[in-house]
């Protein structure tokens, strides 16, 4: 059905293409040499101011969608920007194809390190806490309205996981596909199963530095799941958040809370007991 109402458009790229070029500059590049070919001088003129630009809008639109504004407030992405407009970053070097097979390899046993001791079979027994069950068992489900203002406010830009759904999509048409979703999300729930294909992330390394020296420590993984499956991890954190027996002075992995917050409350836990207390007041006998 996606296919069929949202056919994959493909665009060819080249390693050495700039971040700003489009499949239409493209276009009007090869006519204005195809004109230059065939001795089409009047024609190749008009082509070249017309490349010239489509260029200079294209440069104007990247630097708009990247960095303006962004000179003071994030001086790094700033210059970043401005290096990749003027071309003198060249960080896109690919290993050789021969080279790829044994470099994917390796960057997988790097990445997966911190799970090699771990046993993939062992199943967790429920009857070890058992004993901390409720009486009343049954889950917790989310209603169609929950499922439909989860996907309305989805970011569009996200990147698209391995099912290939792109967000802009579900937030598009989120009333229409939200009964559909809230089916997935109900018997993922009741019958506690995580569907396998939301546990496929597609992985990319990126180097921290350039050049890349230390295969265990210069690279940062990036992964990208599905859109479904953090909307079902949403919905899970929201049903059950309530139960969690979080204490009030924890401030890390916690909504609303930072660094900011732990030493606002730190410094007032200091003021209540110097300044605002009889023996602050009167001082340390």
């Amino acid at each position: 059905m996606l296919d069929k109402s949202l056919p994959k458009r493909t665009a060819r790229a080249h390693l050495s293409d700039k971040p700003w070029m489009t499949p239409r500059i493209k276009h009007e590049i090869k006519a204005r040499e195809k004109a230059f070919k065939f001795g089409d001088i009047t024609r190749y003129k008009l082509l070249c101011d017309k490349v010239t630009s489509l260029v200079s809008n294209a440069k104007k639109n990247y630097y708009q969608l990247k960095a303006e504004g962004t000179r003071e407030t994030n001086p790094a992405k700033w210059y970043k920007t401005i290096f990749e407009l003027a071309a003198t970053n060249d960080c896109n070097s690919q290993p050789p194809a021969d080279d790829a097979a044994d470099l994917a390899e390796r960057l997988q046993q790097s990445f997966t390190k911190p799970w090699q001791n771990a046993n993939p079979t062992e199943i967790p027994d429920v009857g070890e806490i058992e004993h901390l069950l409720k009486n009343d068992t049954s889950p917790l489900l989310p209603s169609i309205g929950q499922i439909k203002a989860t996907l309305k406010h989805l970011n569009p830009r996200k990147a698209t996981g391995s099912d290939e759904i792109p967000p802009w999509l579900l937030k598009r048409y989120h009333e229409e596909l939200a009964p559909v979703i809230h089916n997935i999300i109900c018997s993922s729930i009741s019958q506690a199963k995580y569907p396998t294909l939301y546990k496929h992330a597609l992985v990319t390394q990126v180097p921290k530095i350039y050049p890349p020296n230390d295969m265990d420590n210069d690279f940062r993984q990036i992964s990208v799941l599905p859109q479904l499956a953090k909307v079902l991890e949403s919905i899970q954190l929201k049903l059950n958040k309530g139960n969690l027996k979080i204490k009030d002075n924890q401030h890390a992995f916690t909504h609303g809370r930072s660094t900011v917050s732990v030493l606002a409350s730190i410094t007032q836990n200091w003021f209540n007991k110097t300044e605002n207390s009889r023996d602050g007041r009167m001082g340390i006998k």
